[in-house]
């Protein structure tokens, strides 16, 4: 009943009996359930049965090659590549959910029309997902390798990525070697060379690159090295560079020294533990010992001159003196 339905149809019931969610439907009633949404859903994706006049209920129910309803979309429609998995979907409810080489099928065509209008991204990684259900199927099959299925999967996957790993306009150098190499795994032996050929130019061409960026790397120029924080000798050998009249003289150190030494000349210095400058009382002394204090007392100061002079030229810089 529910096919007559739908043969006579519209797919205005599609909608209606999805919404009823009837539960414990049998596995019949279910694939008529996704086929009357399958037809709801090739309806609005405008296909014609011929110009002018929109595909009809029962012109999709009486289609025998269901994946060519697919195609059709794929081809009247030019963003539906781009909706993956609302395609597979659509497969699914046309009754093919637990065909796995209609699903491999079906990526194949996603990725060609991808190819076509040179979305290389979608149509690559439409292609992983295509080899992911077959590697999926080789191991679930493992002592079947004749299995017709099997061989009918392999061979839509590797005419795939070998389609799209030669492509000229493809740029991804890379992706296309790892295409070839999935096309290898899966041809037949009477195929490789085929296969090997283009593999072998990318190679190549794959290793020049690798060589060119390394080129590119060795040629490009180094970051020059942060200056390093000047020491403290070369500050203060940047003093001597300054237009300070006191550092640029040549007599600077013995400027300083005379200076020292009339400052000094007039400190009081001990000699013998008495004081320079005695009270009136000890003038009273002999007038050799006063003139042999005053020699003493001249020698210190002139010494401590000296050593006073040193000090200020090293400082700034001068020459010891011997």
């Amino acid at each position: 009943m529910i096919g007559e339905l739908c043969a006579t149809g519209g797919y205005r019931f599609a909608h209606v009996t999805s919404s009823l969610g009837v539960p414990a439907l049998s596995d019949r009633l279910t694939k008529e359930r996704d086929f009357i949404e399958a037809t709801s859903r090739l309806s609005s994706f405008n296909i014609m049965s011929r110009p002018g006049t929109p595909i009809s209920p029962i012109e999709i129910r009486l289609t025998k090659d269901r994946l060519s309803l697919i195609s059709r979309v794929l081809s009247s429609n030019a963003d539906a590549y781009k909706h993956t998995q609302v395609i597979l979907d659509l497969m699914h409810k046309l009754g093919l959910r637990d065909d796995t080489v209609a699903e491999v099928k079906t990526l194949a065509m996603i990725s060609d029309t991808a190819l076509q209008a040179e979305d290389f991204t979608r149509a690559f990684d439409t292609n992983q997902k295509m080899i992911d259900v077959v590697s999926k199927l080789r191991s679930a099959t493992p002592s079947e390798p004749e299995d017709p299925r099997l061989q009918e999967a392999n061979e839509v996957c590797w005419l795939a990525c070998f389609q799209l790993g030669r492509h000229p306009e493809f740029p991804d150098v890379e992706q296309k070697l790892t295409l070839l190499g999935h096309a290898l795994e899966l041809c037949p032996a009477d195929k490789l060379n085929d296969i090997l050929t283009p593999w072998r130019r990318l190679e190549q061409e794959s290793l020049e690159m690798r060589k060119e960026r390394l080129a590119n790397r060795s040629t490009r120029p180094r970051r020059t090295a942060a200056k390093p924080v000047s020491s403290l000798q070369s500050r203060l050998s940047s003093l001597h560079a300054t237009a300070s009249p006191l550092i640029n003289a040549e007599d600077a150190a013995a400027l300083a020294g005379r200076a020292f030494s009339h400052v000094a000349s007039n400190f009081p210095f001990r000699v013998g533990g008495r004081d320079r400058s005695e009270s009136r009382g000890g003038q009273a002394r002999s007038q050799s010992r006063d003139v042999r204090r005053r020699t003493d007392e001249e020698d210190v100061s002139v010494q401590a001159s000296r050593v006073l002079q040193r000090g200020i030229g090293w400082l700034l810089g001068a020459d010891g003196e011997s």
